[in-house]
């Protein structure tokens, strides 16, 4: 059903996830995670690039549904000029940052109350003093991430994440962690559920998927099975895209899976051709 390649789950399983998307695209709301989802993990963030084909499949279902959009940790502008297909709305930094379409970008509400905060705390933590753990900062405005894919030395970068999180709450801040990498965020309720329930209630959609493959991306399953018993969504899908580093309790949030960035963009076809 979704051609040659065997999925995981079941085939029937997935197809039948699907088929309420596929029957009414055009009253669907379609959210995509980009590091892990539709751009495969790579050892440097700034390497990252859209799975080859993701572009045109996204292309036709932008004239098919009702909306497309990205759902990312990276900052808003980094997302946007790494995604680049003009019609998708987009959600930065968690859903710190929004860009919906025919607006402006907009921070949530209460997040420009601690830029100063966020960006103070990460010149407490300079280059060379996260080198000793073999860590990465990347300043996002909003938030920051400290990634320890590729460190040298596990143990010492483990260690640091931990001082690096403790200084975090200390300072007034929310320290989380993803794969390889620790976030550290403003103290507001937003995330990328909160991001998507913003998404879904311009849209006017009533039949909502996202597809992702970490945590953070859970928060969204969770506001769309919300939205789903109160009566504000038909049908709500979560789909996990899986690999050895997603956590069983990520898979297990989805309701079905399918194996890598490669089976995300099968999907993604898979709705196109409906």
């Amino acid at each position: 059903m979704l051609g040659s390649v065997a999925v995981t789950a079941s085939d029937r399983r997935l197809r039948d996830a699907l088929a309420p998307l596929r029957e009414r695209l055009a009253d669907a709301a379609l959210f995509c995670d980009f590091d892990g989802t539709l751009a495969p993990i790579v050892a440097r963030p700034e390497d990252a690039r859209l799975l080859d084909g993701v572009r045109p499949a996204i292309e036709d279902l932008l004239g098919r549904a009702r909306l497309v959009a990205f759902v990312s940790g990276r900052g808003l502008a980094d997302l946007e000029a790494r995604v680049d297909i003009p019609g998708c709305a987009y959600a930065g930094n968690h859903g710190m940052e929004i860009h919906r379409v025919g607006h402006e970008p907009e921070l949530a509400e209460g997040v420009a109350d601690h830029l100063a905060t966020v960006g103070a705390f990460s010149a407490r933590w300079p280059r060379e003093r996260l080198a000793e753990g073999g860590l990465r900062m990347e300043a996002k405005g909003a938030t920051l991430s400290v990634h320890a894919r590729g460190a040298p030395d596990p143990d010492a970068a483990r260690l640091m994440l931990a001082q690096i999180a403790s200084d975090a709450l200390d300072h007034g801040l929310v320290p989380t962690t993803g794969r390889e990498v620790l976030e550290v965020r403003p103290p507001v309720a937003v995330d990328k559920g909160s991001a998507v329930r913003l998404l879904l209630r311009d849209s006017g959609a009533r039949v909502a998927m996202y597809i992702g493959d970490d945590r953070t991306d859970a928060d969204a399953w969770r506001i769309m099975r919300q939205m789903r018993t109160d009566g504000a969504l038909d049908v709500a899908v979560g789909v996990a895209v899986a690999s050895g580093e997603v956590p069983p309790a990520v898979r297990e949030a989805a309701d079905v899976e399918v194996p890598g960035p490669p089976g995300a963009l099968k999907v993604l076809r898979h709705l196109a051709r409906a």
